[in-house]
């Protein structure tokens, strides 16, 4: 089958609302859309051999796919993604639900934890979809004290102060043979090589530092003390997470398949899905079909959308759900609400 990718075929006006009413009439229904169908659109005054004839141009140049079951045509990937960047026109009546996540902004009865669940919860039940906010958790505050207390021979807590002012602390239990004195004075050096970078730069500073040979002269240094004070600090770069709607994605047709729902499953209930999210901090991205394939999500669309807080700390919100989703109200809902996430940090 020949792509357009593979040339330089370009899509006619005609082609192009076909292919915008067959994409938003599957998002709709969930049915493969025929020509007959396209025929009592009032805006497609075309014959059905004409439409029919635009149909099989779309689907020989890969817009559009044709069904086992059916004689019908669905969207392709690509021709969801020409969608995306050509045809799509935003829902207007997105705007009466700005009015309903404004009044969970505005209330201020409710924490800012209470409010994102809130959100968390409306978007989920709007759209049938997974939706997470993951926040930055303190990876951009700048870190002001490293400390270590003993609390046995083989129990210590690790603390970080930063200059939020923010006190976090880790209880760590250290390595056989290892001596207290030792990791107290190497805690000490590092605590002057971490003076003023952020959280999410510990990893790279200690693995920086504990190759220097004035560290090795000074303690007895061994690997196993680096990964532990390593894995004892990562846990201060945990994201806050909150999502909702994982039972309603599940219940759409194309996650019935047990292999699709466990590898979703796999995503949510791992790290994983903070690298996902976390690869968007220049703006809107969406991610279809293919571009999930290396985490097994190639039944998903996700979209994701970053914000900021007047620290320039970030977050991201984000929809998981099928290819066919509803893209012209899930994008302004998201960057909206990216955009007025910021009111919510001084609750």
């Amino acid at each position: 089958m020949r792509s357009a990718k593979d040339g330089d075929y370009m899509l006619t006006d005609r082609q192009k609302i076909i292919l915008k009413e067959i994409i938003e009439s599957y998002i709709e229904t969930n049915e493969p859309v025929g020509s007959k169908v396209l025929t009592e659109k009032p805006y497609l005054d075309f014959s059905s051999a004409t439409i029919r004839y635009d149909m099989q141009s779309l689907e020989e140049n890969g817009y559009l796919e044709k069904t086992h079951t059916s004689s019908g045509r669905i969207p392709s990937e690509q021709g969801y993604k020409y969608y995306l960047e050509h045809l799509i026109i935003r829902d207007q009546s997105v705007e009466g639900i700005f009015k309903d996540i404004d009044s969970l902004f505005a209330d201020k009865m409710i924490s800012k934890e209470e409010t994102i669940k809130k959100i968390v919860d409306y978007i989920s039940e709007l759209n049938d979809c997974y939706t997470i906010v993951l926040g930055s958790g303190s990876d951009h505050a700048k870190v002001v004290k490293l400390e270590i207390v003993p609390l046995n021979v083989s129990e210590a807590v690790l603390m970080i102060v930063t200059n939020s002012g923010d006190v976090q602390s880790q209880k760590i239990k250290i390595p056989d043979g290892f001596n207290m004195d030792d990791l107290l004075r190497l805690i000490s050096l590092f605590d002057n090589a971490m003076y003023d970078h952020s959280v999410s730069e510990i990893r790279s500073v200690l693995g920086r530092e504990a190759s220097k040979p004035r560290i090795r002269q000074i303690v007895d240094f061994r690997d196993d003390v680096l990964n532990f004070l390593v894995k004892g600090f990562a846990r201060f770069q945990n994201a806050d997470s909150y999502s909702s709607g994982l039972s309603k994605l599940f219940n759409q047709p194309e996650f019935q398949e047990r292999q699709i729902m466990q590898n979703v499953l796999n995503i949510v209930d791992s790290d994983l899905i903070e690298e996902i999210l976390n690869d968007n901090k220049d703006g809107l991205k969406i991610r279809i079909g293919s571009d999930n394939k290396k985490y097994g999500l190639e039944a998903c669309s996700i979209i994701s959308v970053p914000f900021f807080n007047e620290e320039l700390e970030y977050g991201t919100i984000a929809i998981i759900g099928p290819r066919r989703m509803q893209y012209n109200k899930v994008i302004p809902l998201l960057e909206y609400i990216a955009k007025e996430m910021p009111k919510i940090f001084n609750k």
